[in-house]
């Protein structure tokens, strides 16, 4: 049973802003920052408090917190120690700590971790089960049992330290035990799937496939997206001889995770039954194309291949094998055969003789069975370009309507973003024509700054962010004698941006344009602030966020180009906003007005054609597209 770190993270109320950062705000913002999993612009705002207090414990904590999800154990594993090193008594370290050396496997430590958050916090239930994870995986199982125990007098009804010690019985083969746990963990969570699912297949183990079946049917009944649910409720279906029962849930299964790679292996295994050997193929080369070294499967595919007469493809699998595993006599008796029918006697009759030799010598004791050298295999050309589609399909399945995305029965595309002002990233924006803009020259040549109006930016790095930190003090320090400096408001608004402080940005580019109201510039960028504030928030489906929301940027881009009626960009973002607004009317009018102002706007054609698609007209749609 796998269990993920998790705490409550709290939101802080929003507060005015300051001239000037100070610590309590950096930790707030860094704090939210976690909540959205911005972990690297999280990181550095708890590199800013420490540099000035490197006393508390808490911004150490929470920056252990964000390397741990950027799988940094090392580095949280550090920030742990700092902080224990400051305050010695704080369980949410300890357990923190202890979850980070458990994903480096260092077992011991962790479980010693674990028993300290458990001396400081008593009824830390995480704590507990993880160290009872640990010591299963360490075949303590006296002490994982005893743990068990001691937490079931403490909480008798909690049905997850059930499932544990069913665990751990069935490891010390104690069957009647393991049922016992299970069916106790039923009767206080009846919508325990885990526990339906466990007993279905410990039901299955036994030969009572009748029960088996009835178990896992409650446990998709409770949980319908569990892909292994489906792949092992075919297996039952299966010994049950019912065959296209048992094809609908593993094609369910791989729906569900269509990287399931046990799914595929049965799925051959049974299509194979029913005499359809070519599909049967192309599931063992996914499952293979997933699991590199699952040799079960090249001998499958192995003796598939040799049944469809794909002999070299059969030998090719067998050598893979016999590499591996030297001794192994079927891989030398299928060779021979896949040999012999490809017209090559010699070779077949050298590996029926070594086959022959190899298991007279082993069933007289003169021979040992040998494996070859360990070796890594890795995904062939033809792999990697399978889990490259799967990736794919798999990202236009789950991301369906996340941000304004938009997919068709025929098409899989999203719309394209919106232009910021930004240090570009020369690589995804070489295709993009950078036309000129008055404003953005003008504020490059007053502010020192090199920027350009891009759609996609360079991805924020520990440097680039930091540098933003020390520019927001130097410019917060210039300010505070020079309060209305257009430049430094602007340069000091695109810092706070880029470290996700939205709310000072917005601020200091109110203050530019009450003194300026001409600045389309300061309009395109608070637009575009405004559009990122939205987005931080995390709102998974655009109908939660409100229209109202979305017109105040699309205000912002329109003031814009009402200043310059030649800022395309800004009548291109009115119209991405209008998109995510789902005003799919406002937005081609736009679009259509920027492919006016230039022909050759292809992000513009391209988010039309979105549109079109959309109402249905694919003649349009696919001229915009392509």
């Amino acid at each position: 049973m796998i269990k993920k770190l998790c705490w409550l993270v709290f939101l802080v109320l929003p507060f005015t802003a300051a001239a000037q950062l100070n610590t309590n705000r950096l930790t707030d913002i860094g704090r939210n920052a976690l909540y959205f999993e911005d972990y690297v612009v999280a990181i550095q705002y708890f590199n800013q408090v420490i540099k000035v207090r490197p006393y508390l414990t808490e911004p150490y904590f929470l920056r252990a917190y964000a390397k741990m999800n950027l799988e940094d154990y090392r580095g949280a594993i550090s920030d742990c120690d700092q902080a224990l090193a400051i305050n010695p008594f704080l369980p949410k370290v300890y357990y923190c700590r202890g979850f980070a050396y458990r994903n480096i496997g260092e077992l011991q430590k962790s479980c010693d971790d674990f028993y300290s958050a458990l001396e400081l916090e008593p009824n830390n239930i995480n704590a507990t089960h993880l160290l009872i994870e640990n010591l299963l995986q360490m075949n303590e199982y006296d002490k994982a049992s005893e743990i068990c125990t001691k937490s079931l007098e403490d909480y008798p009804r909690y049905s997850d330290t059930y499932l544990l010690r069913s665990q751990i019985n069935l490891n010390k083969a104690d069957t009647t035990a393991a049922y016992a746990d299970l069916d106790t963990a039923i009767i206080y969570n009846k919508n325990s799937d885990i526990a339906y699912a466990m007993r279905g297949i410990l039901h299955y183990q036994q030969n009572e496939n009748d029960k088996a079946l009835d178990d896992l049917n409650n446990a998709i009944r409770i949980n319908s997206f569990r892909s292994e649910y489906f792949g092992n409720r075919a297996i039952v279906k299966m010994q049950l001889n019912d065959l296209r029962g048992a094809m609908s849930d593993f094609d369910t299964s791989i729906n569900i995770d269509n990287r399931n790679a046990l799914s595929y292996f049965n799925r051959a295994l049974l299509r194979s039954m029913i005499g359809d050997e070519n599909r049967a193929v192309d599931d063992l080369d996914v499952c293979l194309a997933l699991e590199p070294n699952n040799y079960n499967a090249y001998l499958q595919r192995a003796y598939i291949n040799l049944q469809l007469g794909s002999y070299n493809d059969a030998i090719s699998d067998f050598n893979t094998i016999i590499t591996r595993y030297p001794d192994f006599v079927p891989a030398y008796y299928g060779r021979s055969e896949a040999k012999r029918k490809k017209g090559d006697t010699a070779g077949a009759e050298r590996d029926y003789y070594d086959a022959r030799t190899i298991e007279s010598d082993v069933k007289s004791g003169r021979r040992k069975q040998r494996s070859g050298a360990e070796q890594e295999l890795s995904a062939t050309a033809k792999g990697r370009a399978i889990v490259q589609n799967l990736n794919k399909q798999r990202t236009s399945k789950y991301d369906s309507d996340i941000r304004g995305q938009i997919q068709y029965n025929d098409i899989n595309i999203e719309p394209l973003d919106n232009f910021i002002v930004a240090v570009p990233d020369t690589i995804n924006n070489s295709h993009n024509i950078a036309l000129y803009n008055s404003s953005i020259e003008k504020f490059n040549k007053e502010s020192g700054l090199d920027l350009s109006i891009c759609i996609y930016k360079t991805a924020a790095n520990p440097e680039n962010l930091d540098s933003c930190f020390t520019s927001v003090e130097r410019l917060s320090a210039k300010l505070s004698k020079n309060a209305d400096n257009e430049v430094m408001l602007m340069k000091r608004a695109y810092c706070y941006a880029m470290i996700g402080d939205y709310d000072n940005a917005m601020a200091d580019y109110d203050k530019v344009l009450q003194n300026n109201p001409a600045n389309d510039l300061a309009y395109f960028n608070r637009g575009n602030v405004r559009l990122d504030e939205i987005e931080s928030r995390g709102n998974d489906n655009n109908t939660d966020v409100p229209n109202s929301e979305y017109s105040l940027a699309v205000n912002d881009f329109m003031m814009a180009f009402s200043i310059d009626h030649k800022f395309v960009y800004a009548i291109y973002n009115a119209g991405y906003a209008y998109m995510l607004q789902k005003n799919f009317a406002r937005a081609t009018e736009c679009f259509n007005t920027a492919i006016t102002i230039y022909p050759e706007f292809a992000e513009a054609y391209y988010n039309r054609g979105l549109i079109y698609l959309f109402h249905g007209d694919k003649d349009k749609g696919r001229e915009d597209l392509y």
